[in-house]
């Protein structure tokens, strides 16, 4: 039974590699959905292989990049479904649209074009080898909400076509985000409930990046796996009005520590009037931990 079963599956094999079937697709393809089945339709001009293996093909596209030869993706896709599958055209290339654009229209390594939208509800740009794409976007010389021109033109006829985009021109940067929900509860936040990551943003000045002084503030509405913006906090008062409190007086060459007490509660980083503790003197200085002010002399 076991040399049938084995014989049987060598046919199905042997049958299936000499038997090659064949998909035609566009010689340029830009894409800009994942969708097998809207991009089957896009990129595949004709095709004799199964729809199966046409699912498959596409699936295999979307994970590629780059210029290549018919020749090269018919020897990695057959040996990837044990089939004998020819692909054609003998030039090949294939983008995701956002990559495409991220190279040609970013000024930095750490700018991106994301979230792509089409009023045609594009899930390819494609062009033959006669076509060449441009890109107009006068306003990608800074972040936000982006209009995009892509421009195929065709130099065989001198014709040209015209695609119009919006997308989101994003800076990629390291942020602070919640491990879980944070509700507010009017306590100071702590660098447990938190993780550094990479995130995508319009505004990186709008976000709350130093994990060093977190414990100085507490949130002023839930957050929840998003980065943490400077508006969704608010400082705690760290001296509190007529509480003694520690006060380092500093002329850059030495330190010395004394005791002072605050006209005012304040926060860090503010300003505040102290009693000296010697003589009732005024001094003032800046808020810098909790009961700790620091003066320059």
């Amino acid at each position: 039974m076991t040399k049938y079963l084995t014989l049987f599956l060598f046919l199905i094999s042997f049958s299936a590699w000499s038997n090659p079937c064949q998909i035609d697709i566009h010689p340029k393809n830009y894409l800009l959905s994942n969708s097998t089945t809207l991009l089957s339709k896009s990129l595949i001009k004709k095709s004799t292989c199964s729809k199966a293996t046409e699912t498959e093909f596409i699936r295999f596209l979307i994970d590629t990049k780059g210029n290549t030869s018919g020749k090269q993706i018919s020897r990695v896709f057959s040996s990837l479904v044990n089939e004998k599958v020819t692909i054609k055209p003998d030039r090949i290339s294939v983008y995701k649209l956002e990559d495409y654009l991220t190279e040609r229209l970013s000024f930095s390594k750490s700018w991106f074009i994301r979230e792509i939208k089409t009023p045609s509800k594009l899930s390819a740009i494609t062009l033959d080898s006669s076509e060449n794409l441009s890109i107009d976007c006068p306003n990608c010389n800074y972040p936000g909400n982006k209009s995009i021109r892509v421009i195929v033109s065709n130099s065989m006829s001198g014709a040209n076509k015209y695609h119009m985009l919006n997308a989101k021109l994003q800076i990629k940067t390291r942020a602070l985000v919640p491990k879980g929900i944070i509700k507010i509860d009017n306590q100071p936040l702590s660098k447990q409930m938190f993780r550094e990551e990479e995130v995508y943003t319009d505004n990186p000045s709008s976000l709350f990046t130093n994990i060093n002084t977190l414990n100085f503030y507490k949130v002023n509405k839930s957050i929840d796996d998003r980065a943490v913006l400077i508006n969704d906090l608010v400082p705690v008062s760290l001296v509190k009005a007529g509480i003694p409190t520690k006060v380092i007086l500093d002329n850059g060459i030495i330190s010395l520590k004394s005791v002072a007490t605050p006209l005012r509660s304040a926060r860090f980083g503010e300003t505040v009037q102290l009693r000296s503790s010697k003589g009732n003197k005024i001094i003032v200085g800046k808020v810098i931990d909790y009961n700790k002010v620091s003066v320059e002399l």
